[in-house]
């Protein structure tokens, strides 16, 4: 922080004892503004902080406001370094935790910084800065990356967290404004440990490896001392002062391709292990093997099916073709994968209407995209339609759709950062036994799926909206046809989860499965409400 703001800033090396030696600091340098940093993590990791309560309190909780009180004495600015790590799970708004909301630490390290968020919150002219897991470009031990890679078990849940770089542009520009009160400084979006060792495998290093376990296996095998915060967080406060921080996944991609920069020496040289954790042992290939071809995303509409629910308007058109106030349905679908940056499409329907669907859409020119059609002889289930499209996917990663399924979501983000494995999305339902369920736990790792159970371990639905890599035709040509004598697309996603490859995903904005009347018009209704026609 200091190196980046350069002259503006100083970096003081004092030990703070009490509030007569931060006052010194301050008669000193007669700064605008104190940013604290300083407090105890422990060492090696958090664990630490479990068997040092009282130096833990000392360091997070007094220090902090021995320099709050000093700086109130001088009528200084203060900002002080918090962190998100206090939230534990789910939060009471499913968009995330946000700044007012009560925190719920499990650990004496978390208990320790919240304290003193408690009683800074209180104080005037004092600004805190929450930040989660930080991720830098420059290699060091309290790196995520660094963490990370030097780990042989990893954890795969979904977090927010927080690029150091978009963090020093932010509390400098709560400086300037001078901004009171609780501030989360995270980048927006959702990042999951699996995507960033994937980008460490694109950018870094190829040849590493990790055991993907779930997150009770941490207490299980002993490999921590409490239980660890996952959490995803908001940031309206921040928004609020103007400020804003790039999206995660852009910003990650960045930081990554930065931090290659770093660790990598010429090439077919290994990596400075003195940069590195020495725990990390692993030599780094030339760049020109390292940056890997990118598999292509191609995305998949699949609009078979008899639509018996909506009869009698299904005797004379396919039900993909039934009106959503104001458009065809399968214009929702079809829009949803545009806004996800795809742009070769496959469509798959029944010979009956295939015709109506070309009249309709024809080769996808107007629409910016490039349109191929493919006729299901007969119905078989959502993994058997999938299944045809193998030859048009052609080894690249796909995204599948229902053509039924109307969203006001963004998905671009998800899509542009896939790289391999399985996503599949999820909604809070009322009747979840209409739909493949899907069971988590407290942090977002999936547990279950079930097709259409007659009684739902969860009321969480999966939507129709999937992420695939190549490996999932090689999985639908095992799948054995289920009771309903259908290949079961839940089969397909259990598949991955028994090879720790699939993640679960929440739908946050509007979600329909318009196959029925009731569904039909709460998706024509949403529409006509967003447009202003009521």
């Amino acid at each position: 922080m200091s190196e980046t703001w350069g002259d503006e800033a100083v970096l003081s090396d004092i030990w703070i004892q009490d509030k007569t030696s931060v006052l010194q600091a301050i008669d000193e340098h007669k700064p605008d503004a104190v940013v604290n940093a300083a407090g105890i993590v422990g060492q090696p990791n958090v664990d630490w902080c479990e068997t040092h309560p009282i130096e833990t309190y000392q360091g997070n909780t007094q220090l902090p406001l021995i320099i709050a009180e000093a700086c109130q004495e001088r009528g200084v600015y203060f900002l002080h370094l918090g962190t998100g790590c206090i939230f534990y799970g789910a939060s009471p708004d499913p968009r995330g935790w946000l700044e007012d909301d009560d925190a719920n630490p499990a650990a004496v390290y978390t208990r320790s910084k919240y304290a003193a968020d408690l009683v800074l919150s209180r104080l005037p002219n004092v600004a805190i800065v929450r930040l989660r897991m930080p991720i830098d470009h420059t290699p060091s031990q309290k790196n995520l990356i660094d963490k990370l890679i030097r780990y042989t078990q990893v954890i795969d849940v979904e977090n927010s967290v927080t690029i150091v770089d978009d963090l020093v542009s932010a509390i400098k520009q709560i400086i300037e404004k001078r901004g009171v009160g609780i501030f989360h400084c995270v980048n927006p979006g959702i990042m999951r440990h699996r995507e960033l060792i994937d980008l460490y495998h694109q950018y870094v290093d190829p040849t590493h490896t990790c055991e993907w376990i779930r997150e009770e296996d941490l207490l299980a095998r002993g490999l921590t001392l409490k239980k660890r915060s996952n959490n995803i967080m908001q940031s309206p406060r921040l928004a609020a002062l103007g400020i804003t921080m790039r999206p995660i996944h852009e910003a990650l991609r960045d930081t990554m391709i930065r931090y290659a920069q770093h660790v990598m020496t010429p090439l077919n040289r290994p990596i400075d292990q003195g940069v590195l954790n020495q725990a990390h042992t692993t030599t780094v290939q030339p760049f020109n093997f390292i940056r890997q071809h990118k598999r292509e995303m191609k995305g998949v509409i699949l609009a078979g099916g008899k639509g018996t629910r909506l009869a009698p308007l299904t005797h004379v058109t396919n039900k993909h073709l039934v009106p959503v106030f104001n458009k065809q349905m399968i214009l929702y679908p079809l829009q949803t994968l545009l806004d996800s940056g795809i742009r070769q499409i496959l469509l798959i329907t029944s010979a009956e209407f295939c015709g109506q669907f070309m009249n309709l859409l024809g080769s996808g020119a107007s629409l910016g995209c490039r349109l191929t059609y493919r006729v299901q002889d007969e119905s078989g289930g959502i993994a058997h339609a999938l299944g045809m499209a193998e030859d048009f996917v052609d080894g690249n990663n796909c995204t599948v759709i229902l053509g039924d399924n109307i969203f006001d979501e963004n998905f671009l983000p998800h899509v542009s950062s896939f790289q391999t494995g399985a996503v599949t999305f999820y909604k809070p339902v009322d009747d979840p036994e209409r739909f493949g369920v899907v069971d988590i736990d407290s942090f977002g790792n999936v547990l279950s799926i079930e097709e259409k159970p007659k009684q739902p371990k969860s009321n969480f639905a999966q939507v129709g909206f999937y992420l695939y890599d190549p490996h999932v035709f090689e999985i639908i040509k095992t799948v054995k046809p289920s009771t309903r004598g259908e290949l079961e697309i839940a089969e397909v996603n259990s598949r991955y989860l028994a090879e720790q490859k699939l993640i679960a995903k929440p739908v946050r904005g509007f979600w329909s499965d318009a196959g029925t009347f009731p569904s039909l018009k709460r998706a024509s209704d949403y529409f006509a409400q967003k447009e202003g026609i009521h």
